[in-house]
C-alpha cells in the first residue's frame, strides 16, 4: 500500500538512491534540502512499509513548476507516479495557478507519453538545456479555475 506525505530530512538518503538510480544528472542534497522548506513549495514522498518508492518536488503559484519527479525501478507502472502527480496537480489547482510546466529529456518518450496523459502538451524545445548537451522539451498544462 502507497502513501503520500510531505518529504522531511529524514528521507532524503533514499530519496537521492532513486535520484542517482533515475538521472545521469541527479540533484544534490543542498536541492532537495532547500526545497523541503521553500513556502511557494510542494516536496512529497510515496512510500511503502516506510520505504520512499518515489518523490516529487514542485513550486510557484501563478505558474507551477514540476522540478522533479522519480519513481524507484521496481515500482514503476504500479500507479506511484500517478499519484504523485495528481497530487501536484491538486497543489497546483490549490495555487490558482494558471499552468504547470516542466521540462524533459527529448529522448525520453516513456516521460513525454505519462504526461500527456495528465494533458501536459509539448510548448517549445529548449537546446542543449542538459548537461550533455540534449534538447529539453517544455511541456504546458493550461489550468482552467470555475
Amino acid at each position: 500500500m502507497i502513501s503520500i506525505r510531505r518529504m522531511e530530512e529524514q528521507d532524503l538518503e533514499q530519496v537521492l538512491q532513486i535520484e542517482h538510480a533515475t538521472f545521469p544528472n541527479p540533484w544534490r542534497r543542498s536541492f532537495f534540502l532547500s526545497d523541503i522548506h521553500r513556502p511557494d513549495g510542494l516536496c512529497i514522498v510515496a512510500e511503502n512499509e516506510n520505504r520512499v518508492v518515489g518523490y516529487l518536488v514542485a513550486w510557484g503559484r501563478v505558474e507551477v513548476h514540476i522540478a522533479n519527479i522519480a519513481v524507484a525501478a521496481e515500482w514503476r507502472n504500479q500507479g506511484v507516479g500517478t499519484e504523485l502527480m495528481r497530487r501536484a496537480l491538486e497543489f497546483a489547482a490549490g495555487q490558482q495557478a494558471e499552468s504547470v510546466f516542466l521540462e524533459v529529456r527529448v529522448s525520453n518518450l516513456g516521460a513525454q507519453r505519462f504526461y500527456r496523459r495528465f494533458g501536459f502538451v509539448p510548448t517549445y524545445v529548449r537546446r542543449g538545456y542538459y548537461e550533455n548537451g540534449e534538447d529539453a522539451l517544455i511541456m504546458e498544462l493550461a489550468l482552467l479555475h470555475e
